[in-house]
């Protein structure tokens, strides 16, 4: 049988036992405990930045928005994977999604990853960003150790093990895997809470999502993820009018090098799905 029609046949027949967490329902609460956990310690760390007699510096401050997000997202792992483990057969164990996987995939995803930023470059100006928004975005992310360390370690890590690692495998224990895909990226792009973050964040949620799905591991996701966060990083250490690299080249630049990047994509893709038809590593 084509290997094609077989992957098919895997996404669309997969196993659905209808009691995993979560299903959609779940998924609606657990937007609101995301909502709740991330306020809530945002709230705590503005309170700290209001003691009398302390001076915060921005270094300071950046050290608190890392702690508070770490802390929340911790937290709202830890709510989801009790819910998960309620919800698993005797002889399953939850575990967080650190499985092996084919060490190929490494030096495949890397350029597959830096390709999908280049053709989700201008996904996020389909909306226009008001300058208090991207004033806002700017008080909240400096050129600092601690918000490099948010974006580029402590996201990709803990955001795969929230939305892969939990998330999407109980959808996949529900849904058929295309529905589940696309449910954990809408979820994916969502809890990202702004649409200049979250109409890219779906489509990458649906190769990071496509990835766990063929590795059932989320380490391949935070891989692609640190790689995509890395460069959104390395351009904030640019001057502002210098930050849109990919802006600078012109129109006729773009367009081959948008053209060259969805040739690699695609590429890297066609490789997975050759050497993975299944879906199991």
């Amino acid at each position: 049988m084509d290997n094609n029609v077989m992957d098919n046949n895997a996404m669309g027949n997969n196993l659905i036992d209808n009691n995993a967490y979560p299903n959609l329902k779940d998924l609606l609460i657990l937007f609101l405990v995301v909502l709740l956990f991330m306020f809530g310690t945002g709230v705590v760390a503005a309170i700290c930045q209001l003691i009398p007699n302390v001076r915060i510096t921005p270094l300071i401050q950046s050290f608190q928005n890392m702690v508070a997000y770490i802390v929340g997202m911790l937290a709202t792992i830890w709510y989801a994977a009790r819910k998960s483990r309620k919800r698993q057969a005797e002889s399953d164990t939850l575990g967080l999604g650190f499985n092996k996987f084919p060490g190929w995939l490494i030096p495949v995803l890397i350029p597959g990853a830096l390709a999908m930023v280049v053709g989700m470059d201008r996904l996020s100006t389909l909306i226009p960003m008001p300058d208090s928004v991207a004033q806002f975005f700017e008080s909240l992310f400096k050129n600092d150790v601690f918000s490099v360390m948010i974006i580029a370690v402590a996201a990709p890590i803990l955001e795969e093990i929230f939305c892969r690692g939990i998330v999407l495998k109980g959808l996949l224990q529900n849904y058929p895997a295309r529905k589940a895909i696309i449910y954990s990226a809408l979820f994916f792009a969502l809890i990202h809470l702004n649409p200049w973050q979250s109409i890219p964040a779906f489509f990458a949620g649906l190769f990071l999502g496509w990835i766990y799905y063929k590795t059932r591991s989320v380490i391949p996701g935070i891989i692609v993820h640190a790689v995509v966060n890395t460069t959104a990083v390395l351009s904030m250490f640019l001057p502002k009018e210098q930050q849109d690299v990919l802006g600078l080249l012109g129109t006729p630049a773009y367009i081959v090098v948008f053209i060259a990047a969805m040739v690699v994509f695609s590429a890297v893709c066609w490789y997975i799905q050759k050497k993975m038809p299944s879906g199991n590593p």
